[in-house]
């Protein structure tokens, strides 16, 4: 009876499928790098500082965009030679008067017709040109009850500032504080 060929081969040698497949390996390329790196732009750009220090042609660009982004930078002079800052001037606060809400009534300041026939109204609380409520963003109509910062001359409807002032004794808008009356 003729011998059956071992149908698994020997190690020592590759079947032509192995060769194969080790060929289609090697062609691939290898693979991609992640979608993301370690080093973002902005350690590349604080690490480009130092640089532009040492060579002191003027090239801190790139350390004033940065320190105007995260504030300034630590000094890296040793402290011995760091100059020691001066001493605070503080200014003399002066008697503010309070900023009281004033109530008043929204008027017409200005009324003007545009050629394609609307009409533009300029509106004033107490001399002072409004536009919308800091609050409800709402736009003022003539004749709305209104309040004005007697200090910080910003406009809410007299509503919305009464229901900000129950919770908060600040303006919406720049935080000055407000006195209730």
């Amino acid at each position: 009876m003729p011998s059956v060929a071992n149908a698994s081969a020997s190690p020592a040698t590759p079947t032509p499928r192995d060769v194969a497949i080790e060929a289609a390996a090697a062609s691939r390329p290898p693979p991609l790098a992640p979608a993301y790196s370690e080093v973002t732009d902005l350690d590349l750009l604080v690490s480009r500082i130092g640089e532009a220090e040492d060579r002191g042609d003027g090239a801190n660009y790139d350390a004033l965009l940065l320190s105007e982004f995260i504030g300034p930078a630590v000094s890296t002079r040793p402290a011995h030679e760091s100059v020691p800052p001066p001493a605070p001037i503080l200014p003399v606060p002066a008697p503010r008067a309070p900023n009281v809400p004033v109530i008043g009534t929204i008027q017409i300041q200005r009324r003007r017709t545009l050629k394609d026939g609307r009409t533009k109204l300029k509106l004033a609380l107490m001399d002072t040109a409004v536009d919308k409520c800091g609050i409800c963003l709402t736009q003022f109509k003539s004749g709305d009850i209104a309040q004005l910062g007697s200090v910080c001359r910003h406009a809410f409807h007299e509503r919305c500032l009464g229901r900000w002032l129950v919770h908060n004794q600040t303006c919406p808008m720049c935080r000055v504080p407000l006195e209730r009356l």
